[in-house]
């Protein structure tokens, strides 16, 4: 597994804390969404390197602007 598949799952399973949702409900919501690639390989470096809060606000908006 590579660091950014390793962040990832790191990741989605704080935001879905966040949520309070379970894992598989956010993966599921990413991919429906085509935002798994973009937030694993694309997102990694500044999303592993800021406050996770940041990255939560961040899925967040890219939930909503994917969604309408």
């Amino acid at each position: 597994m590579t660091a950014e598949q390793d962040f990832f799952i790191y990741l989605i399973e704080y935001y879905a804390r966040y949520k309070d949702m379970p894992t598989s409900s956010v993966y599921s919501k990413l991919e429906e969404l085509g935002l798994t690639d973009f937030i694993c390989n694309d997102m990694y470096w500044r999303y592993h390197t800021e406050a996770i809060e940041n990255a939560f606000e961040d899925i967040d908006q890219l939930i909503a602007e994917r969604t309408h």
